[in-house]
């Protein structure tokens, strides 16, 4: 059954302001970017620079510096809608170089996608549980952090959202069918051509969009999944047959080539980066990503905490419906939960974050399952029940645990103390939320409480865990001294893609990306002396140029690496002589700026070659 209590404005506005807190965190903390965080960063500080929106790029730049710019570096492992919002967003601000910056647009869509979900569960369970199910989704540990990170993904997370919430309005929430047609052929017309409502016209164009974040046919999957199943289920012929619309497809269809279409036009060899992305993850042949069949059963036990063990209350208290009635709100729950972890099981490539689109039905049965779980807990013992049990449950072996290994927590001496002392203060505000009767009460304190400790968390990290914070802290020292000291500022992408995009992120405008240290040999190098950001173990190589000077190392160790393989500043002094050659000569393709295959070198012959092809 569905509900007539949708939510209220106040109750909109509630979840605005939490997540605008919870999300906000990342905005204000100053935390550094992550390696791959930099990615969506950077490529649209280019977009931003350079007013290319079509092309993401690693180096773009602006038009009075375009004439003597190094190569091109094309970044088309994703289409461009994570940079274009990123850029609107940038816009008033005059500028796209700051962490805080680049973080508005992840907040705004997670509480996008979080508003979403509460009106599909208000939609079929009523307000009250519409409202919960919001803030259990923006609480759930995986979400919080991709609200955080200024990455691509939860940009997909709202578009596939989009698309299942449109997909609900259709038929949940006005139940438009086909009318029957007096013959046969005016029904197959009615049903390949006749009208729809408008709904179902933005359902085939943000289809089409979910090709526009990641990687094509990805998102179109990830949303299609749910709904192809849920409807196969129903087994009602008539409910399918409205989705068989000819105008809808073409619709659709415009939206999702389009770029692909604009971008081959300047990339033909693109097409090489989506074929190794997609079949690359089917087969297994992207072998970073390799997982086993069990990744995701096992992976989604921490995801969705802290609510991991409140949702098999949900599934329980929906069995019924979802088995019994084929078109229920509980069976679309169902398929939305189980078939997309399922289906993404079979490649051989997985990640966690490909979950992070399918978070939203274990909320709505994380919000069901807390509601069961309340009137089964009230007839328990009141000794089991009580708050201080549950604080001295957890606290006393938290508070022992600390005290032996208290010295391998990483932060100051005095923090195992403060754990040992607010475990039990935590815990039992959980027990106390659970119990109380009254609704609001409970519902306030528990996320008073989950807010207070995302925030902590998310601090702390950045101080003290965060595993990039000491690069970070190293680019910024080095982006002090450059601009003190005026010398051209140059960042090797050789090493590592990441690592380049990270420095390019934290360094000035006017800051010079080297594709590999070849590069040095450019002749739109004219500056005798230069820095050069790069891996340790390349000083030999540096030095082939000229004098090259270590002059600051990152305090990071990469994991599985050496010193050697630290960011590292050199000062390097040209010897004289050197035969420059033209870069703007040399073509980066996409897969070569991703580093996914060798090459090219800045060497006179290669240069020459091309030079006289391209005449």
């Amino acid at each position: 059954m569905t509900s007539t209590q949708t939510l209220t404005r106040r109750d909109v506005l509630t979840l605005v302001a939490y997540c605008t807190l919870l999300f906000g965190i990342a905005i204000v903390s100053g935390r550094p970017l992550t390696l791959h965080e930099c990615v969506l960063p950077q490529t649209a500080r280019s977009m931003f620079n350079d007013g290319d929106w079509l092309i993401p790029k690693i180096n773009g730049q602006t038009s009075d510096r375009a004439a003597n710019a190094m190569p091109t570096e094309p970044w088309l492992e994703s289409p461009p809608l994570p940079q274009w919002v990123t850029v609107l967003v940038a816009t008033p601000f005059g500028r796209c170089d700051t962490e805080g910056i680049v973080r508005i647009g992840p907040m705004l869509v997670a509480t996008a996608v979080v508003l979403m979900t509460a009106w599909m569960a208000s939609l079929w369970f009523g307000r009250s549980l519409g409202l919960l199910a919001g803030l259990v989704l923006a609480t759930t540990l995986e979400f919080t952090r991709y609200g955080w990170l200024a990455e691509d993904e939860i940009y997909l997370c709202g578009i596939v959202t989009s698309v299942i919430a449109l997909f609900v309005k259709i038929e949940f929430a006005s139940r438009s069918e086909l009318a029957p047609a007096s013959s046969w052929f005016t029904a197959v017309m009615k049903t390949l051509f006749g009208p729809r409502t408008r709904w179902m016209t933005a359902f085939f164009l943000m289809m089409g969009a979910t090709n526009l974040v990641k990687g094509l046919a990805f998102g179109t999957v990830m949303a299609s999944i749910p709904l192809a199943g849920f409807l196969a289920l129903a087994l009602q012929p008539r409910r399918i047959a409205k989705y068989f619309w000819v105008w809808g497809v073409l619709m659709f269809l415009g939206v999702m080539i389009a770029w692909p279409i604009a971008t081959c036009t300047r990339y033909p060899d693109a097409i090489d980066v989506w074929y190794f992305d997609l079949f690359g993850r089917l087969k297994g042949t992207y072998k970073e990503i390799n997982e086993p069949f069990w990744y995701y059963p096992v992976n989604l036990t921490w995801m969705l905490m802290p609510w991991t063990f409140v949702i098999p209350f949900g599934f329980w208290a929906t069995r019924s419906a979802a088995w019994r009635d084929r078109t229920s709100p509980e069976r679309f729950l169902w398929c939305w939960a189980l078939l997309v972890p399922a289906f993404f099981t079979i490649p051989g490539g997985k990640h966690h974050h490909y979950m992070l689109h399918g978070l939203a039905p274990w909320a709505i049965l994380g919000a069901l399952g807390l509601r069961e779980l309340r009137t089964v807990i009230v007839a328990w013992p009141r000794w089991i029940t009580h708050p201080a049990t549950s604080a001295l449950g957890y606290g006393i072996p938290a508070a022992v645990a600390l005290l032996i290994w208290g010295n391998k927590v990483p932060g100051p001496q005095w923090l195992p103390f403060v754990l040992i002392a607010t475990i039990p203060f935590v815990t039992g505000a959980f027990a106390w939320s659970l119990l109380d009767r009254n609704n609001l009460r409970a519902g306030m304190i528990t996320f008073a409480v989950l807010f207070g400790c995302y925030a902590a968390g998310h601090f702390y990290a950045a101080q003290h865990v965060d595993s990039n914070r000491q690069d970070v802290a190293f680019l910024k020292s080095v982006r002090s001294r450059v601009e003190a000291e005026r010398l051209p500022i140059l960042i090797d992408m050789s090493a590592n893609s990441f690592h380049g995009m990270m420095g390019l992120f934290y360094m000035p405008d006017d800051a010079v990306l080297l594709h590999n240290l070849s590069f040095l040999g450019a002749s739109e190098i004219t500056a005798p002396e230069v820095y050069v950001v790069a891996m340790a173990s390349l000083n030999d190589e540096i030095s082939k140029w000229g004098t090259a000077e270590a002059l600051e190392t990152s305090l990071r160790v990469p994991r599985a690496r050496t010193s050697r393989d630290r960011l590292t500043l050199f000062r390097l002094r040209f010897d004289q002589g050197i035969a420059r050659v033209p870069a703007h000569s040399i073509r980066v393709s996409p897969m070569q700026a991703m580093n996914r295959v060798a090459g090219p070198e800045l060497t006179p012959k290669i240069a020459a070659d091309l030079l006289s092809d391209r005449n």
